[in-house]
């Protein structure tokens, strides 16, 4: 939590009180600069940079390089931890981009109903 309010307090340093939390830093340090025809306009991290900011950051931590770590890894953990501290399913959705009675969000879910339920 400590460092999600520092990431946001750093964002509102550099003027962004709005928008994208993951936002590109370039090599000099600037918040959410789009080279010319690359990436979004609202400097946003594309799906494709998040992937490889975990490949990077999953061989760092020396983690089981067979193992399928990705920017999806990201989204599934999301919906499963704010699932399993009791968010409201629909809003998961949404906020996850799934779309409302989504099979892959359920069946991701099935499996925290089966751990919690566990005797």
């Amino acid at each position: 939590m400590r460092t999600a309010q520092a990431w946001l307090a750093t964002l509102a340093d550099h003027g962004r009180t709005t928008g994208p939390l993951l936002v590109r830093i370039d090599r000099h340090g600037r918040l959410g600069r789009v080279p010319t025809g690359r990436g979004c306009a609202d400097g946003r991290l594309t799906g494709q940079a998040v992937a490889l900011i975990v490949a990077r950051t999953a061989a760092a931590a020396s983690l089981d390089s067979h193992a399928a770590w990705s920017g999806h890894s990201l989204r599934r953990g999301f919906a499963t931890e704010t699932y399993r501290t009791g968010a409201d399913l629909l809003r998961i959705a949404r906020a996850g981009g799934w779309k409302d009675g989504s099979t892959t969000l359920h069946g991701y879910l099935k499996d925290i109903d089966r751990r919690q339920a566990s005797p």
